[in-house]
Protein backbone atom coordinates (compact mmCIF):
# COMPACT_ATOMS: atom_id res chain seq x y z
CA UNK A 1 0.00 0.00 0.00
CA UNK A 2 1.18 3.55 -0.95
CA UNK A 3 1.70 6.27 1.34
CA UNK A 4 -0.62 8.16 -0.80
CA UNK A 5 -3.41 5.70 0.12
CA UNK A 6 -2.59 5.10 3.40
CA UNK A 7 -2.88 8.97 3.78
CA UNK A 8 -6.67 8.90 2.45
CA UNK A 9 -7.35 6.07 5.30
CA UNK A 10 -5.82 8.34 7.97
CA UNK A 11 -7.43 11.39 6.82
CA UNK A 12 -10.77 9.27 7.22
CA UNK A 13 -10.57 8.23 10.69
CA UNK A 14 -8.97 11.42 11.78
CA UNK A 15 -12.33 13.19 10.77
CA UNK A 16 -14.09 10.80 12.96
CA UNK A 17 -12.47 12.09 15.98
CA UNK A 18 -11.18 8.74 17.42
CA UNK A 19 -8.43 8.69 20.34
CA UNK A 20 -5.05 8.54 18.12
CA UNK A 21 -4.33 4.85 19.99
CA UNK A 22 -8.04 3.52 18.91
CA UNK A 23 -7.67 5.23 15.54
CA UNK A 24 -3.48 3.42 14.91
CA UNK A 25 -5.85 -0.08 15.42
CA UNK A 26 -8.78 0.38 13.42
CA UNK A 27 -5.79 1.57 10.36
CA UNK A 28 -4.56 -1.72 11.23
CA UNK A 29 -7.75 -3.15 10.17
CA UNK A 30 -8.41 -1.06 7.82
CA UNK A 31 -5.13 -1.95 5.63
CA UNK A 32 -5.64 -5.04 6.39
CA UNK A 33 -9.30 -5.26 5.39
CA UNK A 34 -8.19 -3.48 2.19
CA UNK A 35 -5.74 -6.18 1.22
CA UNK A 36 -8.01 -9.21 1.59
CA UNK A 37 -10.40 -7.09 -0.44
CA UNK A 38 -8.21 -6.24 -3.02
CA UNK A 39 -6.90 -9.81 -3.25
CA UNK A 40 -10.19 -11.98 -2.66
CA UNK A 41 -12.58 -9.67 -5.08
CA UNK A 42 -10.07 -8.04 -7.22
CA UNK A 43 -11.13 -4.21 -6.33
CA UNK A 44 -8.84 -1.72 -7.23
CA UNK A 45 -8.13 0.60 -3.52
CA UNK A 46 -10.63 3.27 -3.72
CA UNK A 47 -13.69 1.15 -4.17
CA UNK A 48 -12.04 -1.49 -1.46
CA UNK A 49 -11.85 1.34 0.69
CA UNK A 50 -15.84 3.02 -0.08
CA UNK A 51 -16.36 -0.70 1.15
CA UNK A 52 -14.18 -1.01 4.46
CA UNK A 53 -15.91 2.48 5.15
CA UNK A 54 -19.12 1.18 4.55
CA UNK A 55 -18.58 -1.88 6.79
CA UNK A 56 -17.67 0.04 9.74
CA UNK A 57 -19.97 3.43 9.11
CA UNK A 58 -21.80 2.49 12.37
CA UNK A 59 -19.03 1.54 14.56
CA UNK A 60 -17.17 4.99 13.50
CA UNK A 61 -20.04 7.37 13.02
CA UNK A 62 -19.91 10.02 15.91
CA UNK A 63 -23.35 11.23 17.47
CA UNK A 64 -25.08 12.16 20.68
CA UNK A 65 -26.99 9.43 22.26
CA UNK A 66 -29.49 11.54 24.57
CA UNK A 67 -27.30 11.78 27.76
CA UNK A 68 -25.52 14.23 29.86
CA UNK A 69 -22.40 13.97 27.75
CA UNK A 70 -23.17 16.43 24.65
CA UNK A 71 -20.08 15.32 23.30
CA UNK A 72 -20.81 13.19 19.90
CA UNK A 73 -18.77 10.21 20.20
CA UNK A 74 -18.78 7.09 18.04
CA UNK A 75 -20.09 3.20 19.26
CA UNK A 76 -17.02 1.97 19.36
CA UNK A 77 -15.45 5.10 21.16
CA UNK A 78 -18.64 4.93 23.81
CA UNK A 79 -17.74 0.99 24.11
CA UNK A 80 -14.01 1.57 24.51
CA UNK A 81 -14.74 4.25 26.89
CA UNK A 82 -17.20 1.62 29.09
CA UNK A 83 -15.03 -1.16 29.08
CA UNK A 84 -11.86 1.06 30.17
CA UNK A 85 -13.21 2.51 33.15
CA UNK A 86 -14.99 -0.67 34.19
CA UNK A 87 -11.22 -2.22 34.20
CA UNK A 88 -10.12 0.40 36.36
CA UNK A 89 -12.63 0.61 38.92
CA UNK A 90 -12.09 -2.93 39.24
CA UNK A 91 -8.57 -3.03 39.71
CA UNK A 92 -8.36 -0.23 41.62
CA UNK A 93 -11.49 -1.87 44.26
CA UNK A 94 -9.20 -5.45 43.96
CA UNK A 95 -6.09 -2.87 45.44
CA UNK A 96 -7.91 -0.39 47.61
CA UNK A 97 -9.70 -2.55 49.70
CA UNK A 98 -7.20 -4.87 50.96
CA UNK A 99 -4.91 -1.80 51.54
CA UNK A 100 -7.89 -0.15 53.89
CA UNK A 101 -8.21 -3.82 55.57
CA UNK A 102 -4.86 -4.11 56.36
CA UNK A 103 -4.78 -0.51 57.79
CA UNK A 104 -7.65 -1.25 60.01
CA UNK A 105 -6.20 -4.62 61.41
CA UNK A 106 -2.88 -2.88 62.15
CA UNK A 107 -4.44 -0.21 63.96
CA UNK A 108 -5.30 -2.52 65.99
CA UNK A 109 -2.56 -4.50 66.50
CA UNK A 110 0.25 -1.15 67.44
CA UNK A 111 0.11 2.01 69.28
CA UNK A 112 -1.39 4.82 68.11
CA UNK A 113 1.61 6.79 68.04
CA UNK A 114 3.29 3.92 65.70
CA UNK A 115 0.23 3.96 63.66
CA UNK A 116 -0.30 7.39 62.84
CA UNK A 117 2.95 7.68 61.32
CA UNK A 118 2.57 4.28 59.81
CA UNK A 119 -0.95 5.70 58.10
CA UNK A 120 -0.14 9.36 56.98
CA UNK A 121 3.64 7.41 55.21
CA UNK A 122 1.57 4.85 53.80
CA UNK A 123 -1.83 6.51 52.46
CA UNK A 124 0.45 9.74 51.71
CA UNK A 125 2.45 7.72 49.30
CA UNK A 126 -0.33 5.91 47.57
CA UNK A 127 -2.19 9.51 46.95
CA UNK A 128 0.85 11.31 46.13
CA UNK A 129 2.09 8.66 43.86
CA UNK A 130 0.08 9.83 40.44
CA UNK A 131 1.72 13.51 41.28
CA UNK A 132 5.17 12.18 41.43
CA UNK A 133 4.97 10.12 38.13
CA UNK A 134 3.20 12.90 36.64
CA UNK A 135 6.35 14.91 37.32
CA UNK A 136 8.82 12.00 36.24
CA UNK A 137 7.21 11.64 33.07
CA UNK A 138 6.32 15.15 32.21
CA UNK A 139 7.32 15.51 29.15
CA UNK A 140 5.28 12.88 27.88
CA UNK A 141 2.13 14.23 29.95
CA UNK A 142 2.45 17.83 28.39
CA UNK A 143 1.72 16.30 24.87
CA UNK A 144 -1.79 16.18 26.22
CA UNK A 145 -2.17 19.88 26.10
CA UNK A 146 0.73 20.95 23.21
CA UNK A 147 -1.93 18.53 21.14
CA UNK A 148 -5.16 19.19 22.88
CA UNK A 149 -7.32 19.62 19.45
CA UNK A 150 -6.90 15.86 19.37
CA UNK A 151 -7.56 12.93 21.94
CA UNK A 152 -4.14 10.63 22.00
CA UNK A 153 -4.88 7.97 24.09
CA UNK A 154 -8.54 6.55 25.12
CA UNK A 155 -7.92 7.31 29.25
CA UNK A 156 -5.76 10.29 28.87
CA UNK A 157 -8.54 12.64 30.82
CA UNK A 158 -8.43 9.80 33.90
CA UNK A 159 -4.43 10.10 33.85
CA UNK A 160 -4.40 13.78 34.98
CA UNK A 161 -7.77 13.21 37.36
CA UNK A 162 -5.47 14.44 40.64
CA UNK A 163 -2.73 16.61 38.95
CA UNK A 164 -4.63 19.87 40.53
CA UNK A 165 -5.54 18.70 43.56
CA UNK A 166 -3.20 20.37 45.53
CA UNK A 167 -5.41 21.84 48.20
CA UNK A 168 -6.54 18.43 48.94
CA UNK A 169 -2.60 17.61 49.15
CA UNK A 170 -1.91 20.19 51.57
CA UNK A 171 -5.15 18.76 53.72
CA UNK A 172 -4.22 15.25 53.71
CA UNK A 173 -0.66 16.35 54.72
CA UNK A 174 -1.93 18.87 57.39
CA UNK A 175 -5.09 16.86 58.86
CA UNK A 176 -4.35 12.65 58.12
CA UNK A 177 -3.71 11.97 61.61
CA UNK A 178 -7.57 12.48 62.28
CA UNK A 179 -7.87 9.67 59.77
CA UNK A 180 -5.46 7.33 61.34
CA UNK A 181 -7.12 8.63 64.28
CA UNK A 182 -10.79 7.40 63.62
CA UNK A 183 -9.42 3.81 62.83
CA UNK A 184 -7.23 3.37 66.14
CA UNK A 185 -10.46 4.70 67.78
CA UNK A 186 -12.92 2.51 66.60
CA UNK A 187 -14.63 -0.74 68.61
CA UNK A 188 -17.18 -3.00 67.89
CA UNK A 189 -18.64 -2.08 71.64
CA UNK A 190 -19.03 1.43 70.90
CA UNK A 191 -19.28 1.68 66.90
CA UNK A 192 -20.27 5.58 65.47
CA UNK A 193 -20.42 7.04 62.03
CA UNK A 194 -17.28 9.06 61.94
CA UNK A 195 -15.26 5.35 61.79
CA UNK A 196 -17.88 4.81 58.65
CA UNK A 197 -17.14 8.26 56.89
CA UNK A 198 -13.54 7.90 57.61
CA UNK A 199 -13.78 4.47 56.05
CA UNK A 200 -15.38 5.57 53.14
CA UNK A 201 -13.03 8.92 52.90
CA UNK A 202 -9.98 6.73 52.84
CA UNK A 203 -11.45 4.33 50.57
CA UNK A 204 -12.25 6.82 48.09
CA UNK A 205 -8.58 8.45 48.41
CA UNK A 206 -7.03 5.43 47.90
CA UNK A 207 -9.33 3.58 44.96
CA UNK A 208 -9.31 7.35 43.32
CA UNK A 209 -5.11 7.13 43.65
CA UNK A 210 -4.97 3.98 42.34
CA UNK A 211 -7.65 4.72 39.40
CA UNK A 212 -5.15 7.32 37.95
CA UNK A 213 -2.17 5.26 38.75
CA UNK A 214 -3.05 2.53 36.26
CA UNK A 215 -4.46 4.98 34.20
CA UNK A 216 -1.20 6.60 33.97
CA UNK A 217 0.61 3.27 33.52
CA UNK A 218 -2.18 2.62 29.99
CA UNK A 219 -1.13 6.26 29.15
CA UNK A 220 2.05 5.87 29.52
CA UNK A 221 2.75 2.46 27.73
CA UNK A 222 0.24 3.80 24.54
CA UNK A 223 1.62 7.01 24.41
CA UNK A 224 4.89 5.56 22.70
CA UNK A 225 3.03 4.11 20.34
CA UNK A 226 1.32 7.40 19.51
CA UNK A 227 4.03 9.48 19.22
CA UNK A 228 5.14 8.33 15.81
CA UNK A 229 2.10 9.57 14.96
CA UNK A 230 1.97 13.15 16.01
CA UNK A 231 3.83 14.01 12.71
CA UNK A 232 0.72 13.95 11.34
CA UNK A 233 -1.04 16.10 13.93
CA UNK A 234 -0.82 19.85 13.77
CA UNK A 235 0.43 21.18 17.44
CA UNK A 236 -2.42 23.41 19.83
CA UNK A 237 0.47 25.86 20.61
Amino acid sequence: MTELQLTQIRNYLLEKKLPIDILLEVQDHFVSQINDLQKEENLPFDKALEKTKKSWEIELKPYWNGGIDLIDRSKLLRETNKINFKVLVKKSLTFSIPVILILFFLSKLISFQYFEIIFVAFVGLIYFSPLINYLIHLQDFKLIKKYQNYVLVSIQEYSVLMIGGIYFYFRFITDGYKLAEVFSSFSPNNFNWDFVLGFLIVNAILMLSFFVIFSQKIYLQRIEKVKPFLQYLKPSN
